[in-house]
């Protein structure tokens, strides 16, 4: 006999959701085996992957608002269920600055040079047309 019910299939709980998550993914509770320390590092390790994944822009934004209001956790990592101080967010954010200025500065300095290059081939050119 065919199913004519035309019922949707339940949501699944939270409770499900919980118990649904992987031992190795980042969602996975915490490991009572393993030291404070441990597990400490592995914590600032997920938030800076998160914070990478956010974006310098977005990510700066976010911390510059949090400061503004005074918060001392960073909320904006609530979804992956992360909430590091605004201290620790301010130290990752000043690494991934240093690491664009680093990444664009050659590109920066050649580009630099050959605008200078340029204009003084220019100059050269005009000082020799015009005797």
């Amino acid at each position: 006999m065919p199913d004519t019910s035309f019922a949707r299939p339940r949501p699944p709980r939270l409770a499900d959701a919980y118990e649904a998550v992987p031992a190795g993914s980042p969602f996975a509770a915490a490991n009572d085996d393993l030291p404070l320390l441990v597990t400490k590092l592995q914590e600032d390790v997920r938030s800076k992957e998160a914070l990478e994944r956010l974006g310098y822009p977005r990510a700066l934004l976010a911390y510059l608002r949090h400061k503004r209001s005074g918060k001392e956790t960073f909320d904006a990592l609530a979804c992956d269920r992360l909430w590091p101080t605004t201290e620790f967010v301010r130290e990752c954010l000043k690494e991934q600055r240093r690491r664009i200025v680093s990444q664009y500065r050659a590109t920066f300095l050649v580009s630099l040079l050959a605008t200078l290059a340029a204009g003084l081939a220019f100059l050269g050119t005009l000082a020799v047309l015009a005797r």
